[in-house]
């Protein structure tokens, strides 16, 4: 199955306004099936770029990410995440791919030292899967949250959302299926969180302003669009959204659409 990921973030931070907006595809193969667990084969496709201007690490480290896929991922019959699969030789092709990539590129200025600190990351499998996590499109593709049972109510799903050079927050909501009886069903999840105290303290240096920590809220919306009939994802979406008066706005939105 190949899905076709939109992703664009929109920041303001004290009068200082930043737009990202990228377009990928992935590719997610099924490589082996047990009756209580799948390995897939996940590929990452660049559809376009924005230039990285004339900042070398960031250009060597975004070749360096690249080099992550292929990449095979285990998970439960029901689509849970499990683990990286074959860890370890994963990691040892990589970092043949990484030295090759710095012969090509003319041993570019600390490039060497950008993946030793890259490879500290990606040898270690749970730093790793943490780090990949904080990947917006990779946590939505792995969220399937179950059904909530509207009588009950003390419990509720957790998803954590990584606000880029922030930090991650878990967003505590419930589930609900928006259209029952449709042949393509929705579930959305939505959850409005108190600001914790690590974003709290991120930003405290950052707003010259009075706030009132205790009434600040992110929302978070997602909706995953099911095919009853074909028993296929057909869609996903997010929405996330953190606002402080005029001084701070981050939104976040993506789409993940099933390609023909």
């Amino acid at each position: 199955m190949v899905f076709e990921i939109i992703e664009e973030t929109n920041i303001l931070m004290n009068g200082f306004q930043k737009k990202l907006k990228t377009r990928f595809n992935i590719d997610f193969s099924l490589h082996n099936k047990t009756e209580d667990e799948r390995i897939y084969i996940i590929n990452k496709e660049r559809i376009n770029t924005i230039p990285v201007q004339d900042n070398a690490f960031l250009k060597i480290l975004e070749e360096f990410e690249t080099l992550n896929y292929p990449i095979k991922i285990k998970t439960d019959y029901k689509g849970h995440f499990m683990e990286i699969y074959d860890h370890e030789n994963w990691t040892i092709e990589w970092d043949k791919k990484a030295d090759e990539l710095i012969e090509e590129l003319g041993d570019l200025e600390n490039a060497k030292e950008i993946k030793a600190n890259y490879f500290e990351i990606i040898k270690d499998q749970e730093l790793f899967t943490k780090n990949k996590f904080k990947e917006a499109y990779w946590n939505l593709f792995f969220f399937n949250p179950p059904i909530d049972n509207v009588n009950v109510s003390d419990i509720g799903t957790t998803l954590d959302w990584n606000i880029k050079a922030i930090g991650s927050i878990p967003c505590v909501g419930r589930t609900a299926i928006l259209n029952p009886g449709s042949k393509v069903t929705i579930i959305a999840f939505d959850s409005t969180q108190r600001v914790t105290p690590n974003i709290i303290e991120v930003l405290k240096p950052k707003i010259k302003t009075d706030v009132r920590w205790d009434e600040q809220r992110v929302k978070l919306h997602t909706e995953l669009h099911f095919d009853t009939i074909e028993k296929k994802v057909k869609k996903k979406t997010a929405y996330f959204n953190f606002s402080i008066k005029d001084v701070v706005s981050y939104t976040e939105e993506i789409i993940i659409n099933l390609k023909n």
